[in-house]
This record gives C-alpha cells, structure tokens and sequence, in this order.
C-alpha cells in the first residue's frame, strides 16, 4: 500500500459507512492527516506512517444521530468488518469500533454528549516510499502499474483465504504473510498465501472440511473435487473459483488421517491458476 491507495481505501470506507443515510449528512473534515507508525501492532518499522480520515457529519438533526449511528454501524457489518466494539445505545456517548478486511483499517462511528455524529477512518503502517515490502516480491516493481498490480494481487488473495477461513470451524489457523510471485514468461502477477488450520483430531479436521466446502458453495463459489481416485491417492481436496470479477481461485487439502487442513489460496488475473492448467489442456485435448 502506498499513500494514493491508502486515501482511496479510506475515503471508500466513509463512503461505504455513511451510504443511505437521511438527510444526506455533509462532511466536515478534522484532526486526521498522516502521522509516524508507533508502536506498530505488526511488529514492523516505525519509520512507515499512517494515515487518519476523520470527519463530522453536518446536518442530520439531533433527533435522528442515535439512528445514524445504527445506519452506520450496520453498513460496516454487512460489508463484513470485524467487530472490536460494539455501540452501546443509551450512554450519553455512543461508539462502535470496527477493522476492514482485508486491508485492517480502524475504523469508528461516534455520537457525542451533544449529539455531534463523526466516522473516522486510520490506516494500517505502510511505507509512503521504498523500502517496498518484501511481499510485494521480488526484484522490486518498476513502475507504479506494476507495483499497484502486486498490490491488488496481495489484496486479492488476502481476501480469498480470509473468506476460507471464516467457514472452517473447531482449529486454529497460522499466520504466514502471502507472498507475491512474478511469472517471468509474461510478467503478469501472481499470489499465493499457502497456511494451515489445526484442529483438534483427524475427525474434527474432516467436519471442518466439510463444512467449508458446505459454505463456500452456498456463498456462490464453484467447487471441484476429486475423484474417489484422486482422493485415495491425495486425500480431500476442493479446487474453488470466487463469484467475483478477479476469478480467485483456492485449493484446499487434508490429508488422510490428519488433523491438519492446508491451505493453497491463489490470485491472478487469468484463470485457471497455474496447478489446474494441465487438467484444462488434457480436457481440450480429447
């Protein structure tokens, strides 16, 4: 993420929170801007920055900002963002406090004393300039559209497991940082965030298993599974495509008799990824 992407992120999340509200509030800019990262949550550099977005909302009668409030708040939550503290409705000042996924923006929705309404929104660390990140890849990108590309490549994938991960119940998942691959035959991006979900035995693994296949069609995905053949030889396994204009795609795997489910999410602009390449072109071939 670099500067012009965090104001675009942010400036998407107030439009996002403040979408259906009546009377259209006016925004009022205040104390936001760009400030050192300290004491950053991910354990990085604090020589990378973050950006602030705060603003009043002007003209919504004193009446109608507890409904605001509510109107906001639901807009974040059906979009999907974490939940850190919800609105507590009668105190004299009423709050909610959310993170975006996948991009992990703070953000709030704040009734004062006064009934004053204000949303904010405060970016995650990021380098406003080099070093790039090293899981944007490597050499480094060379121009902006290609550095923006492995961006939306990250974000892409980010936004794959994270879904798969909502649907898997009963374990605990790792935490490995996605890391960006650059195809030398065309240059174009590919991503992969490879991570694994352990659960408490080989029987609890499989219901988890299950039931994520069981969601992720009812979310709209397309799955293949394997043959019984392919099954006897690799255990379990889904190959994904998400329902939305990127094409992600996702593999997942547990093998038999283990308690652990591996996780292969992959993003890139062309489908099909590169490991069901060769089931596509012997398809064509008969």
């Amino acid at each position: 993420m670099n500067m012009n992407q965090a104001e675009r992120t942010a400036e998407s999340l107030i439009r996002e929170a403040i979408r259906g509200v009546t009377p259209e509030p006016t925004l009022e800019s205040f104390g936001g801007g760009v400030k050192s990262c300290k004491e950053p949550s991910d354990g990085g550099s604090e020589e990378r920055v973050t950006l602030t977005r705060n603003f009043w909302l002007k003209g919504i009668p004193r009446d109608s900002a507890e409904d605001v409030v509510r109107k906001v708040y639901g807009n974040w939550k059906e979009a999907g963002h974490v939940v850190d503290a919800e609105p507590e409705y009668g105190r004299r000042v009423v709050a909610a406090n959310l993170r975006s996924k996948p991009d992990d923006f703070l953000m709030q929705v704040a009734m004062g004393m006064g009934g004053q309404l204000s949303v904010g929104v405060t970016s995650p660390c990021f380098w406003d300039s080099e070093p790039v990140p090293s899981s944007l890849g490597h050499p480094a990108p060379r121009t902006d559209a290609e550095l923006r590309e492995r961006q939306e490549a990250v974000n892409g994938v980010r936004a794959v497991s994270s879904q798969i991960l909502d649907s898997l119940v009963d374990g605990r998942p790792s935490s490995e940082e996605p890391a960006v691959l650059v195809r030398p035959q065309d240059g174009s991006c590919y991503a992969d965030h490879q991570w694994t979900y352990t659960c408490e035995d080989a029987p609890s693994a499989e219901r988890a298993f299950h039931h994520m296949v069981r969601s992720l069609r009812e979310r709209g995905w397309e799955t293949r599974e394997p043959s019984a053949e392919e099954a006897a030889q690799a255990g379990d396994a889904v190959v994904a495509l998400t329902p939305d204009d990127h094409e992600a795609g996702a593999g997942v795997t547990r093998a038999h008799g283990d308690a652990v489910i591996s996780v292969s999410a992959a993003w890139e602009r062309e489908w099909p990824p590169p490991y069901m390449r060769r089931d596509v072109q012997e398809d064509r071939s008969v």
